[in-house]
């Protein structure tokens, strides 16, 4: 009887514990999705004041300023993608035949 009365003791002492330690995992598991949806958010926030002052810059020019900042922007993005290695040019590259 008394072997009885342990293992049931001993079993919901177990029960009881892993409870507590589910309830604090499911909120440090709620924190955390909070803590990200807060930096997407201020992320989102960063990218769409950028865009606005980027925006701003460009339309309190003249037009010829204007046109040179696109056709200088348009020479830097060629430029840049230039020196892009994508992993395809590698396999297809020509290769160069020896005499």
């Amino acid at each position: 009887m008394t072997k009885l009365i342990k293992q049931i003791i001993i079993l919901t002492a177990c029960l009881v514990l892993s409870l507590q330690v589910y309830s604090q995992q499911s909120k440090s598991a709620a924190a955390t999705k909070k803590n990200e949806q807060v930096k997407e958010a201020n992320k989102k926030a960063y990218e769409k004041a950028r865009k606005k002052t980027i925006k701003h810059r460009k339309e309190i020019q003249t037009k010829e300023t204007r046109k040179r900042m696109e056709e200088a922007d348009k020479r830097a993005e060629a430029y840049n993608k230039r020196d892009d290695d994508k992993w395809y040019r590698d396999i297809f590259k020509k290769k160069k035949h020896r005499r």
